[in-house]
C-alpha cells in the first residue's frame, strides 16, 4: 500500500505569489534589435522541412513543431495570408523568412529563441499575441478570441487538427469561459455539446456522454481521480486555458474506462511578456468573487517565466441556510534550461469550506409522487457541512532530441481531503410528516499519483513523412476514510426548522481498517501515417495492467490489449470522411450474490463521420454516427435490499448480456463571420436497455460588431430525460442564458450575465433516481463582473 505525507503550502504559496508578481512587474525584457541575419550567424543549426502550401498560421505551427522556435503574432496580422511550400534544409530563421515572403510581414527577434511577426510598415498592432511553441500540449486559446481550437493531442498524443482527429472533440476555449462567466467545471461542461451534467446530490456532480461516465486528464496526463466533487472537485475555471472533451472510447491513452469519453483540462501557462489582470464579480445570493492573474518573465533574458492566479469566492444559495467559501491558489514556473530543454513546476491549492449543504434532497410522498416543495426548502440541519481541501503538485520536462524528436516526462501528485458531518433523511411518512434522520460523520483522504513519459517525432517511410508516439503512463489512487455514526433522530418535516429540529451530535471517528487502492499502468504506441495524399491512418495499441484492492475484495487484470484504428480521407481541401474503432475494457468493483466482483466490461466503440474546416481552420463542423457494444454491464438486483453487512457489502449486482448504444452527433464551432462566434451541437442516442431516445441540444454564441465597444451573446442547454452514472436520471429541461459586455476603455470592461433567463423550474435529478430524492436546479440568477488588464 502506498502512503503520501500531507503537504502544507499556504505560507510558501504567498511568498511565491509575491516573488512572481514583483519579478514580473520589474523584469520585462527589452526588445532586441538584432537582425535575423545576425542571429542566423550565431545559430547555425539547420532543420529539414517539408511544409506544403497552407494558411500562414498553420505553416508557422509546423515550423515551430520542428524547430522549437517561439513565434508571436496577432490573429489579425496573419488573417487570410497563405505561406508558400517549403522543402529542404534551412535554419529556423531562414525558413521563417521564406514563409513570410510576399506577405507584407517581417519578423523581429525578441529573445534568444523567440521572434515577433509584425507589419512591414512598422505599424505594430498592440493586441495580445498568440504563442506557438514546440510543446505537445494542445494549442493555447487565451488570446485567440475564438470558440474553436487549432490543434489537439487529447485522443492520441499526436498533434492533430479537429478535422484530422477521427473522433468528435469539442473544446471550451478561454473566450467561452469568459463570455459565459463559467466559474467551475460544471459551468464549463454544461457548454459542451453531447455532455449531460447532473447532480447526484447537493455537492456531487455527474458528467456523462452517450450514456456513460467520462475519464479525466490534466494537461494531457491521465488520472484515475475524478472531478465529481465528492472528495475531489474540478479546478476553478480561472486556472484553465481551455478544456478538450473527446467523445467515445479513450482507452489508447487512458486505459480502463467507460466509452463516454475524456475531459482534458489544460491549465494556463506563463507568458513571455508581462501581463496582469484582475476581475471582481457580484451576483445573486450574495455571491462575491475576486480573481487576480499575473504572468511574465522572471529574469532579464526571459528564459525563466512564472504565473500566479488567486481566487477568493463566497456565496449563499437559493436554498435557505446553504453557503460556501472557496479559496484557490495556483503558481507555475517555467524555464528554458537550454535551447532544447523546457521544464515547468506548478502548485495548485483549492479549499472549499464553510460549506453548509444537504445530502438528502426533498422526499416524495408515500406513493412516490412529487410533494412540490418550494425551491428554497432546506430539509437538513444548519450544522451540516461538506468541506474539501486539495493540493496538487505537477512537474513537466520537454527535451528536444536529434532528428526533430522530443521526449516529454510529466508527473502529478494530488492530495485531497473531505470532512463532512450530516443528518440525512432515512425514513419519511408523507401523511403525518414524521421523519427519521441518520446522523453521521466521515473524513476521507484521497491521493492520486500520476506519471507519464512519451517520445514523439517524424519518420520517413516509402517517401512519405509520418509521425510516431511511443510512451507509457502509470496512475495510483489511494482512498482512505475514518467514519462514525451518531444516534438516529426523529422529527417532523412539516414544521422543520434547520436551526433547532435536529441537535448536533458528538461523533467519534474510527479509521477504516483498509484503504481502497486502484492502480493502472500501461504502455502505448501510435502513429499518424500518410498512406496517400488523401488517405491518412492512425494506428495504435496499448497494453495495460490493472489492480484493485479494498478489504477482502481484490482484482487484477494483466496484459490487457486495447487496439485503436482511425482513418481519415480528404474529400477536398475543406472536407474529410473518417472512421474509428477502439476496444472497451472496464474492470468493475460491483459484487454479485457470490460475493465476488463481476467480470470486466468488454466491448467495442465504432464511429463514422464527416468533418469540415472553413476559413483557414477558424470554423469546424462535424457529423458522426456511433455504435457502442458492451458486455457485462452491472445491473442492480432490486429484489435484494441494500445492506452493508450482506455478502455484497450493500447493493448486489448481476451482469447484463450484450447492450448496445447507437446515435449521432452534429457539431459546429468557431467563427461564422468576424463578428460572430459559435459552438453548437445536437446529439441523439438510444441505449437498448433504457428504450428511450435521448436528445441533447447545445448552443453558445456571441456577437461583437466591428468598431464597436460592446458585445452580446447567449447560450441554450436543452435535453430530454437522460441517464447518467450511479443510476441517476436527469429530467428534461431547457435552460437559456444571455450576456452583455461593454469595453469602457482598452484596459477595463464590464459584463452582465443572466443564467436560466426563463426561470425554468426543473430537478437536477429526477424523482426516481439516485437516493429517490429530488434536488431543484438553480433558478434565474445574475452576475456582474468588472475585468481589468494591464
Amino acid at each position: 500500500m502506498k502512503r503520501n505525507k500531507q503537504h502544507t503550502i499556504k505560507a510558501s504559496s504567498w511568498v511565491l505569489t509575491t516573488a512572481i508578481a514583483l519579478a514580473a512587474a520589474h523584469t520585462m525584457p527589452a526588445v532586441a534589435q538584432t537582425s535575423a541575419s545576425e542571429v542566423s550567424q550565431s545559430k547555425q543549426q539547420s532543420y529539414s522541412f517539408n511544409i506544403a502550401a497552407k494558411p500562414l498560421p498553420q505553416a508557422i505551427a509546423d515550423l515551430s513543431a520542428v524547430t522549437g522556435l517561439q513565434v508571436l503574432y496577432t490573429e489579425q496580422a496573419t488573417f487570410n495570408r497563405t505561406a508558400p511550400a517549403l522543402s529542404g534544409t534551412y535554419t529556423a530563421y531562414d525558413a521563417l523568412e521564406y514563409l513570410l515572403a510576399g506577405s507584407g510581414l517581417v519578423m523581429r527577434v525578441t529573445s534568444e529563441n523567440s521572434v515577433t511577426i509584425e507589419k512591414q510598415s512598422g505599424d505594430v498592432t498592440t493586441l495580445p499575441a498568440v504563442k506557438i511553441s514546440s510543446s505537445l500540449l494542445s494549442s493555447t486559446t487565451e488570446e485567440t478570441q475564438s470558440y474553436t481550437i487549432a490543434e489537439t493531442n487529447t485522443a492520441t498524443k499526436l498533434k492533430l487538427t479537429p478535422r484530422q482527429t477521427p473522433q468528435i472533440i469539442n473544446s471550451v476555449t478561454h473566450q467561452m469561459i469568459e463570455d459565459f462567466a463559467a466559474q467551475d467545471m460544471e459551468d464549463v461542461l454544461s457548454l459542451v455539446p453531447g455532455i449531460s451534467t447532473g447532480h447526484a446530490d447537493d455537492d456531487r456532480r455527474t458528467y456523462t456522454a452517450r450514456g456513460y461516465s467520462m475519464a479525466v486528464q490534466y494537461d494531457g496526463l491521465p488520472s484515475t481521480s475524478g472531478i465529481d466533487g465528492g472528495v475531489v472537485a474540478g479546478p476553478d475555471s480561472a486556472l484553465i486555458d481551455h478544456t478538450d472533451v473527446l467523445l467515445g472510447a479513450a482507452g489508447l491513452m487512458n486505459g480502463a474506462g467507460q466509452p463516454g469519453g475524456v475531459i482534458n483540462m489544460v491549465y494556463k501557462r506563463p507568458t513571455d511578456v508581462f501581463q496582469g489582470s484582475a476581475s471582481i464579480s457580484a451576483g445573486s445570493w450574495d455571491q462575491q468573487r475576486l480573481v487576480v492573474d499575473l504572468s511574465g518573465p522572471l529574469n532579464e533574458s526571459g528564459r525563466l517565466r512564472g504565473r500566479m492566479i488567486s481566487v477568493d469566492q463566497s456565496e449563499e444559495s437559493f436554498r435557505d441556510f446553504e453557503k460556501e467559501r472557496k479559496k484557490v491558489f495556483y503558481a507555475v514556473v517555467e524555464g528554458d534550461l537550454s535551447d532544447s530543454t523546457l521544464v515547468s513546476f506548478s502548485i495548485h491549492n483549492q479549499d472549499i469550506y464553510d460549506n453548509v449543504t444537504d445530502r438528502s434532497g426533498l422526499p416524495a410522498d408515500n406513493n412516490g409522487k412529487d410533494l412540490d416543495w418550494s425551491q428554497s426548502t432546506f430539509l437538513a440541519p444548519d450544522w451540516n457541512h461538506w468541506n474539501k481541501y486539495a493540493t496538487t503538485y505537477k512537474a513537466r520536462l520537454e527535451q528536444q532530441l536529434p532528428a526533430n524528436w522530443q521526449l516529454t516526462v510529466q508527473a502529478s501528485q494530488l492530495t485531497s481531503e473531505a470532512d463532512w458531518l450530516f443528518a440525512t433523511l432515512s425514513d419519511f411518512d408523507s401523511v403525518s410528516g414524521d421523519a427519521t434522520f441518520s446522523r453521521w460523520a466521515q473524513q476521507n483522504k484521497e491521493t492520486s499519483d500520476d506519471y507519464e513519459f512519451f517520445l514523439s517525432g517524424p519518420i520517413r517511410l516509402f517517401e512519405r513523412d509520418h509521425e510516431i508516439v511511443i510512451g507509457g503512463n502509470w496512475t495510483e489512487r489511494v482512498w482512505a476514510r475514518s467514519s462514525g455514526d451518531g444516534t438516529d433522530y426523529e422529527t417532523n418535516l412539516y414544521n422543520f426548522d434547520p436551526r433547532t429540529s435536529i441537535p448536533r451530535p458528538e461523533v467519534a471517528l474510527i479509521p477504516s481498517k483498509d484503504d481502497q487502492i486502484t492502480g493502472q499502468y500501461g504502455s502505448y504506441i501510435a502513429g499518424h501515417f500518410k498512406i496517400t495524399d488523401a488517405l491518412n491512418a492512425i494506428l495504435g495499441s496499448r497494453i495495460s495492467w490493472y489492480s484493485y484492492e479494498f478489504g477482502a475484495t481484490s482484482r487484477d487484470e494483466n496484459a490487457e490489449i486495447t487496439p485503436y484504428l482511425g482513418l481519415t480521407y480528404e474529400l477536398n481541401n475543406w472536407a474529410s470522411a473518417y472512421f474509428s474503432y477502439s476496444d472497451i475494457f472496464n474492470p468493475q468493483s460491483s459484487k454479485g450474490t457470490d460475493g465476488n466482483t463481476l467480470e470486466p466490461e468488454l466491448g467495442s466503440n465504432y464511429e463514422l463521420g464527416l468533418k469540415g474546416e472553413f476559413y483557414n481552420g477558424k470554423l469546424n463542423a462535424s457529423i458522426a454516427l456511433f455504435n457502442i457494444i458492451k458486455d457485462n454491464e452491472a445491473e442492480i438486483i432490486s429484489s435484494i435490499p441494500p445492506d452493508l453487512t450482506n455478502i455484497c457489502g450493500g447493493w448486489c449486482y448481476a451482469p447484463k448480456g450484450e447492450t448496445k448504444t447507437k446515435g449521432f452527433d452534429l457539431g459546429l464551432s468557431g467563427q461564422i463571420t468576424p463578428e460572430i462566434q459559435i459552438m453548437a451541437g445536437f446529439t441523439q442516442y438510444e441505449k437498448d436497455d433504457n428504450n428511450e431516445t435521448v436528445n441533447i441540444a447545445k448552443l453558445s454564441t456571441s456577437y461583437s460588431p466591428k468598431g464597436q465597444n460592446w458585445s452580446i451573446g447567449g447560450n441554450v442547454d436543452s435535453s430530454s430525460k437522460s441517464y447518467t452514472q450511479w443510476g441517476m436520471v436527469q429530467e428534461a429541461r431547457t435552460l437559456v442564458g444571455v450576456f452583455g459586455k461593454y469595453q469602457i476603455n482598452p484596459q477595463i470592461n464590464i459584463a452582465l450575465n443572466i443564467h436560466n433567463l426563463l426561470d425554468e423550474e426543473y430537478y437536477a435529478n429526477a424523482i426516481d433516481s439516485g437516493y429517490g430524492r429530488q434536488y431543484w436546479g438553480e433558478p434565474r440568477s445574475w452576475s456582474i463582473t468588472a475585468h481589468s488588464v494591464w
